[in-house]
């Protein structure tokens, strides 16, 4: 069964492996090729647009660790979806940002004069497609970590006993 800490684990593994991954990348893709405006440091700010999405997954596990209470757990009967919603999103967005990496490779590589014409992969357009494979990662785990790394809601029991009178009155000046 996938629990709530399995899924816990797994963002914050895939998110290590992925952030890691694409700045040795990005840092060393003028070593390797990689066809970006190194005056403009191209590569640095693609970092810039992708390194927050992953650092926020990361804050709000670091949060999640130093929180008294344990987090939310959720129903059995969810576990295959939740695996499907935890491990489908990474995927996608590693497939599609190294399918976007070779694509803008290969059309920057010079072509022969018999070669049908290809458009090179702008820098622009590069970073717009960057922008949807990390919105895809914001419809889906960010709404997923806001779950597993959240408080949990108040149970109903303990807001009524919390709103009796009798516990209002033993509250000090600075007690909510």
């Amino acid at each position: 069964m996938f629990t709530a800490q399995s899924a816990r684990l797994w963002v914050v593994g895939y998110t290590l492996a992925i952030t890691a991954g694409l700045m040795i990348f990005l840092a060393l893709s003028q070593q390797i090729g990689m066809r970006f405006d190194f005056g403009r440091q191209e590569n640095f700010r693609l970092i810039d647009v992708i390194l927050p999405t992953f650092l926020g997954y990361l804050g709000a596990c670091a949060h999640f660790i130093f929180n008294p209470n344990g987090g939310r757990e959720i129903d059995p009967r969810n576990s295959g979806l939740l695996r499907m919603m935890v491990h489908a999103p990474f995927w996608i967005f590693a497939a599609f940002v190294i399918s976007l990496f070779y694509v803008h490779y290969q059309t920057h590589l010079p072509q022969p004069p018999d070669a049908p014409r290809v458009d090179p992969l702008q820098f622009d357009t590069l970073s717009r497609f960057l922008s949807v494979a990390l919105g895809v990662l914001a419809a889906t785990i960010g709404i997923i970590s806001s779950y597993l790394f959240g408080i949990p809601p108040k149970r109903m029991e303990d807001a009524s006993i919390a709103d009796t009178p009798a516990t209002a009155s033993t509250r000090g000046p600075n007690d909510t």
